[in-house]
């Protein structure tokens, strides 16, 4: 959104100055930006509670966010030994919930890319005389009504999303509205207010993928090393198939229709929600992840019927076997 509004200053105010057109400002501009960023990210971002050196977090600080982690059992990244990190590593790579999330991320996120080309259809649209109906300018200007309603829609349903943790819910039926909208696109209606309309409302359908990566903070909470690891990687895939997917599906020569663009988006709007749905079924199946992590993955949430009746065995002191009841396990704990 305000690389929008940039563009669209840049382009009235600076076209020219220096020799240089708008869209080279634009470059040296939005480039610095991004430099200074990127360098300033390393005093800002906070990194892990337990391990975090920000020098504008205070120790109070530093000490409330250990504890808002506790208090729900998250376990926080720490420095671990390498031997520790590989043995994550293979875990999490022959894991299923590693690829589910990130398939069900990077499909949502690879189908959210059609209204980047919004500003292409604004430019094919013609008056009556054949001439252009929206300005260079005006074409800057109006996606950024779809950017505000992106905005207001991913803080309003991921908000819902902590506040009755809806975290599936919401990830659901953010890829169900978004398969609806880009069906409609792929039929391409011949009324151009029915494709602004829908093109709009590609930006309404974005608050999936918070609210996913939230849950996934939530199964993972006991690994989060993992987590780390899951989300980088799935960050970097999303990226290469930003890199590539338009090369085929997102031709400049098939703008505005995009015939590929818009069907494949509708079907990885459809598999993402089909990824979900698995993920759920697989995390209700294994409720132990969450608390024990990937050792606990296989364990049942509650003791069994065959199993309540079990005396119960503790070490002593000594290494001597303390059997009976938990009670009869205290006392004999007290009288020792």
């Amino acid at each position: 959104m305000f690389l929008g509004i940039l563009q669209a200053a840049l382009y009235r105010n600076m076209n020219g100055v220096h020799g240089l057109s708008g869209w080279m400002w634009l470059f040296i501009i939005a480039g610095s930006i991004t430099i200074g960023q990127g360098l300033l990210a390393f005093i800002t971002i906070p990194d892990s509670p337990a391990i975090t050196r920000a020098v504008w977090l205070t120790k109070d600080d530093r000490q409330l966010a250990r504890d808002r982690m506790d208090s729900f059992g998250a376990t926080t990244s720490r420095i671990v030994p390498i031997s520790v990190l590989k043995t994550k590593l293979r875990q999490l790579i022959v894991h299923p919930v590693t690829y589910l999330v990130m398939i069900s991320f990077a499909l949502s996120a690879w189908s959210s890319r059609a209204n980047s080309y919004f500003v292409l259809y604004l430019e094919s649209i013609k008056d009556n005389a054949g001439s252009r109906k929206y300005s260079t300018y005006e074409v800057n200007i109006l996606p950024l009504g779809g950017y505000a309603l992106q905005i207001a829609t991913s803080i309003a349903f991921n908000w819902l999303s902590d506040y009755k943790h809806w975290r599936w819910q919401i990830a659901v039926g953010s890829s169900i509205a978004s398969a609806i909208v880009l069906a409609v696109l792929s039929c391409w209606p011949s009324s151009d207010k029915t494709i602004l309309t829908f093109y709009f409302l590609t930006y309404a359908t974005n608050a999936g993928n918070p609210s996913l990566m939230a849950w996934l903070a939530e199964l993972l909470r006991a690994e989060p090393e993992a987590r780390a690891i899951i989300v980088a990687m799935t960050v970097t895939l999303v990226y290469v198939g930003h890199a590539t997917i338009p090369l085929g599906a997102w031709r400049v020569a098939d703008a505005p229709r995009y015939p590929i663009g818009f069907p494949m988006a509708t079907v990885m709007s459809a598999a993402t929600v089909f990824t979900l749905l698995t993920l759920l079924w697989w995390a209700r199946r294994h409720p132990g992840i969450a608390e024990r992590g990937y050792g606990g993955a296989s364990l049942p949430e509650e003791v069994s019927d065959d199993d309540e009746g079990r005396e119960d065995v503790e070490v002593g002191k000594g290494g001597s076997k303390v059997v009976g009841s938990p009670e009869a396990v205290a006392s004999g704990s007290r009288r020792d």
